[in-house]
């Protein structure tokens, strides 16, 4: 990553393109690269941006657009650059749409109506690929996942499908306070662990689940029973 992060924004409304633009960049630690209208037009760009060595470090999605949409337009760059940060900023909070954004890859989903503090802090989250969501959203869908209690059995620890390399215990105390959506500070504070100790935790987390994202690894736990 640069030293300036650098921004693509992605809708179908030139106001709000402009909007935005104006808006990160009285930020100094952010530079907005490209704007596009559409999911293809997203796509386009962020090809061309790549090969000319300077892709975003993060993308602002759009859902509801022409041609293609935010949600196929974030699939289509998770797959040719699995290394893109997208952030799907909409003002739809439909639930089926916030899990299809999570799932395709994105790693924040934010609504319109957030502060511009909100929206610069969520961005540089994302740039370092950490993910970020506003309360209600998260909320919103990890109240929609099963959480069934597991089958009575001799141990108390909740039923998790047999994994390559299990999770110590914990991890899986780790996973479950994630699953509820609390922050680093928040697992530290509950579990007497630095953050430094939980980051590190969460990155082999992540590595035994094989997800991306702290969101994926939540929706993990809550189908599984955590959390």
């Amino acid at each position: 990553m640069s030293s300036r992060i650098r921004v693509l924004i992605v809708d179908d409304q030139t106001l709000v393109r402009e909007g935005f633009r104006k808006l990160l960049e009285l930020e100094p630690d952010f530079e907005v690269i490209d704007t596009a209208s559409d999911g293809e037009a997203a796509v386009s760009a962020t090809e061309r941006l790549y090969a000319a060595g300077t892709p975003p470090d993060v993308l602002l999605m759009d859902i509801r657009m022409p041609r293609m949409d935010g949600i196929a337009a974030t699939h289509a760059i998770k797959a040719r650059w699995p290394d893109a940060h997208i952030v799907i900023l909409t003002t739809f909070d439909e639930v089926e749409l916030i899990s299809a954004g999570l799932h395709a890859g994105a790693l924040g989903y934010l609504l319109k109506d957030i502060t511009s503090e909100q929206l610069a802090t969520t961005i540089r989250a994302a740039a370092r690929g950490q993910v970020l969501l506003q309360a209600e959203i998260a909320n919103k869908v990890f109240s929609t996942l099963p959480s069934t209690p597991p089958p009575k059995t001799t141990s108390s620890s909740p039923t998790m499908p047999d994994l390559p390399e299990p999770l110590t215990e914990r991890e899986r105390e780790i996973l479950a306070l994630v699953a509820k959506g609390a922050s680093n500070r928040q697992i530290s504070e509950t579990l007497f662990i630095t953050e430094g100790t939980v980051k590190n935790h969460l990155s082999n987390i992540l590595g035994k689940l094989g997800v991306r994202d702290r969101t994926q690894a939540a929706l993990k736990a809550r189908e599984w029973g955590l959390g």
